[in-house]
């Protein structure tokens, strides 16, 4: 790791002597056949807080929100047995699906990635859940784990 210890804000020096695009982990993503069963569970035994749910992708996936202290799972169900999702859950069952960093601006984190030679799923932002925009890495570039860069919405956290 190349040295500098973040400032507050996160924005400490990264390896190419600039600010660090990472601001933190933005939420470990679940696939679940029924988000509701789960997040129960997650509350009960772990003090949890069922926060946001959302539908995306035209109503084809929703995603329910369970904070648990500082770390967040989002928990991905699918409405659609065409979305990716679906897909998944099928060929792997539930479990794991990604994780996601937030960053402070999403464009510059993919260009940043395009250059250390990641392959990007998403050669452009789109919408996520609660106003982000959103970009995944294809896991065959980051250790085998699907990655998404997470920007908030303007005047989120």
């Amino acid at each position: 790791m190349s040295g500098g210890a973040p400032t507050e804000g996160g924005s400490g020096s990264g390896a190419a002597g600039g600010p660090r695009p990472v601001r933190g982990l933005s939420h470990i993503a679940i696939a679940v056949r029924e988000a509701d069963p789960f997040a129960t569970l997650l509350v009960s035994a772990f003090g949890g807080e069922r926060g946001e749910e959302e539908l995306l992708d035209g109503g084809a996936l929703r995603v329910v929100f369970v904070h648990l202290g500082p770390v967040t799972f989002e928990l991905l169900e699918p409405r659609s047995p065409d979305h990716a999702v679906a897909r998944f859950l099928e060929t792997r069952g539930p479990g794991f699906h990604h994780v996601s960093l937030e960053v402070a601006d999403l464009r510059d984190a993919l260009e940043r990635c395009r250059s250390a030679g990641i392959k990007l799923v998403d050669e452009d932002p789109r919408r996520g859940a609660n106003g982000s925009r959103v970009a995944f890495l294809h896991p065959k570039s980051v250790g085998g784990v699907l990655v998404e860069l997470s920007e908030a919405a303007k005047g989120a956290k």
